[in-house]
């Protein structure tokens, strides 16, 4: 969900939804993208007391509700999908603000003073009041409101700012233990790559993509004022979670090697990353509450908790990296790696739970906690989440699974080969976080837009977007190139694998280009609401172009980790021109139409 434009009382005139961002490296979407499901169906086979709970509620409160809904006629603010890291009437004042400098650089509104409050241009209810007129008016008298090319440079770089700080610190939970093994040997290296790379497909992908069950499910319930259901159906999940990775649990414990064995050819490596295997299972449970307690929170609007969780796990991550494995009164060795991801995904649950208790946020998310629910309660209803969640594994599973063939491509070429994949596809993840973040940045305005019916200014947006991904590209470009060396060597001393790293790196820094425009047109796909698009072009470039090419460049071309990297170019070329030319050759009338159909049937709900 995103913030949205909310000027206008005319019931034509709503906001777009962007119901999900895109996820991982290969830029494919999150499976909500591809569920179409009706409130009322999702939440209809809920337990008789729950049912209750909400009807009892309602009828309340319908005096109440019934007034809401009529002054939302006049100025409708879609909380939940305005949350921010600084809350509910801040996200409101931001809205204002944006309408507002547009109507300046239209010269429709005068340049006001500066308010003290966070340096807004309103400081009251009639400065508000002014900015809603004076953009009625303006629509009223077919006056065109646009936006300019300095404007979007500014909203978007803002904008995607702290979201790159936030992915940079997500992305070096992995990065820290590549780093901290990768000076143990080149084994050592090639079997933590293979192991965190089994984890993620067998098990951490899995839950992930279950768990997205909760954000179509917790969502309308907290939408629907079912507070009690958003506690019931996080505790269902974590069980259904919980269940279904026992049997995975025992796999990683007592196959793991064998399995491994049946595709890669050197038998250290699977030993090695069996290892990693069964230390890091013992963190996964505390994965799954972090995951659950995530989507707690975001269902009510509170995105940032996560952010300050992994602000603090993250630095403390790379310690217990460098402690646990090379200190040599508490290090282990290559088993501090596991260890270290397996205690922080412990901790991240861990500051999930203690934000939720103590928080001093206006919206105490407590409410939807009603405390532990019976046991004939938790294996009601299943069918119906399972229903969400199966899509979710899929398509999350999808994308692991597309590195997880990359990685096994390259221990097929050695241990030297595997090392250096596992460093490139590092810095690879790394220099897309920039690129990423500006794409999320630009869904939500775009969505804006759309919801605003400025059709004009969304193809401005997506311009800018579209530029500033090419210059940090070609930062990311140049800095992998002028310091190819320095990064290699800053993740291994093992020569053949420098080496290796040195001449792959030149593939990688051509591959930035695409790379960030396959993210900035998904951006503007996201915010037009057409996120199935550019899902069938992710999929088919990625697996019917980007691994045959691999293959072929790597095996029998004789490219070695260059060719792999070189067919996922292929890959992200198509999808970039593909994406690009439904962005900018598609009805944008059709788009603003349905954008208005979504939004009268949210307002039904």
């Amino acid at each position: 969900m995103t913030s949205q434009f909310t000027h206008s009382s005319m019931g034509d005139r709503r906001s777009s939804i962007v119901y999900s961002t895109s996820v991982g490296k290969a830029g494919l979407y999150t499976p909500a993208d591809y569920i179409a499901s009706d409130v009322n169906e999702l939440l209809g086979e809920e337990d008789e007391e729950d049912v209750e709970d909400r009807l009892s509620y309602n009828e309340r409160n319908e005096d109440e509700y019934q007034s809401l809904l009529d002054a939302s006629n006049a100025r409708t603010l879609q909380r939940e999908a305005q949350q921010s890291v600084i809350g509910e009437e801040r996200a409101a004042k931001q809205l204002l603000q944006e309408e507002r400098d547009l109507l300046v650089d239209n010269k429709l509104l005068k340049e006001s003073r500066r308010a003290a409050d966070g340096g807004l241009g309103y400081n009251s209810v009639e400065d508000s009041e002014e900015i809603i007129d004076t953009w009625e008016q303006a629509i009223e008298n077919g006056k065109v409101i646009s936006t300019s090319y300095r404007r979007e440079v500014q909203v978007l770089g803002v904008n995607a700012l702290p979201l790159i700080f936030t992915f940079i610190l997500q992305n070096s939970l992995s990065l820290a233990s590549i780093f901290s093994v990768s000076h143990l040997g080149t084994k050592e290296l090639g079997g933590v790559t293979l192991g965190s790379m089994t984890a993620n497909i067998t098990g951490l992908a899995a839950i992930q993509g279950l768990c997205t069950c909760l954000d179509t499910l917790c969502s309308q319930a907290y939408g629907a004022k079912n507070y009690h259901l958003v506690g019931v159906l996080i505790q269902r999940c974590a069980v259904i979670t919980m269940l279904s990775f026992l049997p995975i649990m025992y796999i990683w414990f007592f196959w793991s090697e064998t399995i491994l064995s049946w595709m890669i050819p050197e038998r250290q490596l699977c030993e090695l990353a069996a290892r990693y295997l069964r230390v890091a299972a013992f963190g996964v449970p505390g994965f799954v509450l972090f995951e659950c307690g995530k989507r707690f929170l975001q269902c009510q609007g509170i995105f940032h908790a996560s952010t300050i969780v992994l602000f603090f796990c993250a630095p403390l991550n790379a310690i217990m990296n460098y402690v646990l494995v090379w200190d040599k009164r508490f290090g282990i060795g290559y088993l501090g790696a596991p260890l270290s991801v397996a205690i922080n995904y412990w901790l991240m649950a861990f500051g999930l739970f203690l934000y939720t208790i103590f928080t001093k946020q206006d919206i105490k998310p407590l409410k939807c906690w009603n405390g532990f629910i019976k046991p004939n309660q938790l294996f009601k209803n299943w069918k119906k989440m399972l229903s969400l969640a199966l899509p979710g594994i899929l398509m999350v599973e999808t994308e692991f699974l597309g590195f997880e063939i990359l990685t096994v491509f390259a221990s097929h070429l050695g241990s030297t080969s595997l090392g250096a994949q596992s460093i490139v596809a590092t810095v690879a993840s790394l220099a897309y976080q920039v690129p990423f973040s500006i794409s999320v940045s630009t869904s939500t305005r775009v969505a804006n837009f759309i919801g605003a019916s400025l059709y004009k200014s969304c193809i401005i947006t997506c311009k800018v977007s579209l530029l500033l991904s090419f210059a940090c590209s070609s930062f990311n470009m140049f800095l992998i190139l002028g310091f190819r060396t320095q990064i290699a060597k800053m993740f291994s001393n093992e020569p053949d694998v420098v080496d290796l790293v040195i001449s792959t790196l030149p593939v990688l820094a051509f591959m930035q280009l695409f790379d960030a425009f396959n993210a900035s047109t998904a951006g503007c796909l996201r915010g037009q609401g057409r996120q199935k698009i550019g899902g069938y072009i992710n999929m088919i470039a990625f697996y019917c172009i980007g691994l045959p090419m691999a293959y072929l460049l790597t095996f029998h071309f004789k490219m070695n980790v260059g060719g792999l990297w070189l067919g996922i170019t292929c890959a992200l070329i198509m999808m970039s021109v593909c994406q690009g030319f439904a962005v900018f050759h598609c009805d944008w009338h059709e788009i603003i139409s349905a954008a208005r159909n979504r939004n009268a049937e949210t307002a039904r709900v």
